[in-house]
């Protein structure tokens, strides 16, 4: 099955994958709030910040290629892999500018984390029941 892709849905796509970045963002901070409220509140030991980071990570990009799977209707893997490299990239790049630690052992733990979670949701967004198909 071979689809002409015009300027225009290409940039729509653009502008779902964008939207769709925003998206895993803003839910990724959602679910750290509400991890270290949890932290704050129960007295669980701090030694669990970084799972609960690596998870709320995980959780915002299976929602962001859930989205953008979603809204393209085509070819989820490929979307959920995508959005899955475009948010390691950021996650990275904002890491080694902010923090103090380069690259490592655990970089690699966290993009497979971030990889598999978006795979799985590009292909749950675009099997999902109402995907809409704007090509």
């Amino acid at each position: 099955m071979s689809a002409k892709f015009s300027k225009k849905d290409n940039i729509n796509h653009k502008k779902f994958y964008f939207w769709g970045v925003v998206l895993g963002v803003a839910v990724t901070l959602a679910v750290m709030l509400i991890f270290s409220a949890v932290l704050l509140f129960s007295g669980i030991d701090r030694s669990f910040a970084a799972p609960f980071a690596t998870v709320s990570v995980a959780v915002g990009c299976f929602v962001a290629a859930f989205f953008t799977s979603k809204k393209i209707g085509d070819k989820g893997y490929i979307i959920g892999l995508m959005v899955g490299g475009i948010t390691f990239a950021v996650i990275t790049t904002l890491s080694l500018i902010f923090g103090e630690n380069g690259l490592s052992v655990n970089t690699l733990f966290h993009f497979v984390i971030i990889m598999l979670s978006s795979l799985a949701g590009g292909i749950v967004g675009v099997n999902s029941k109402r995907s809409k198909k704007y090509i």
